[in-house]
């Protein structure tokens, strides 16, 4: 007497892998009935399992729609139950995404972004002179905490003035803000050296405190 086996090599492929394949199994069994109203009371028993076997679906905002929507891909689109949220159809399934636009707007000096151009047309649309000189203070004053943040190391008086003079395009002119604003153009303190130091002597100090622990026990 042959027995029969059956392998997986020759079974056709699990269409939701995280689910196996008895689970898919139970939603064509239940495609299979004709009456409507018990296939609609098996797929809410099917769903209670499938919540127990997966218990981080009751952690997503959208996980009850997200479980029905499966076994309706598991039938391959043809339950027809009563179910609490539409259905999802074939070809909404297999819709290609909407198609995102690239940003194409150029952007002057890409290390300080688009954010600073913005910053310059806001402080351009100030009304009064004293308005703009306190935006433009402000802006200077960003430029160089930036920069010290990312590349550890000051940037030049020049480089921001000719920046920003560059930006507003004759509308401003930066360079007297330098001699009535000096403290915009105070360098950064650089935070990196002085926590490296800190913690060299902590760690100084911790080695030496082990050396005399060592030294009382002997």
């Amino acid at each position: 007497m042959s027995e029969e086996f059956s392998y997986n090599t020759g079974r056709s492929d699990i269409i939701l892998k995280e689910y196996g394949r008895n689970i898919e199994k139970l939603v064509k069994y239940i495609s299979s009935l004709e009456d409507k109203s018990l296939r609609t009371q098996y797929s809410y028993t099917l769903i209670a399992l499938m919540k127990q076997l997966h218990p981080i679906q009751k952690q997503l905002s959208d996980s009850q729609q997200r479980i029905w929507d499966h076994i309706q891909v598991m039938s391959e689109f043809n339950l027809d139950i009563d179910a609490p949220y539409p259905l999802p159809t074939e070809n909404m399934m297999h819709k290609k995404p909407r198609q995102v636009p690239y940003n194409q707007s150029h952007i002057r000096f890409k290390h300080f972004g688009k954010n600073l151009e913005i910053m310059v047309e806001s402080a351009l649309k100030q009304e009064t002179v004293e308005g703009k000189e306190k935006a433009f203070v402000k802006i200077i004053k960003l430029m160089k905490s930036f920069y010290s943040m990312q590349v550890n190391d000051q940037i030049e008086d020049e480089v921001v003035i000719n920046t920003l003079n560059s930006l507003t395009k004759g509308r401003f002119n930066v360079r007297p803000l330098k001699e009535k604003f000096p403290d915009a153009f105070k360098n950064v303190k650089l935070p990196s050296a002085s926590v490296s130091t800190q913690s060299n002597n902590n760690s100084k100090s911790s080695s030496n405190s082990k050396k005399r622990r060592r030294k009382k026990r002997k």
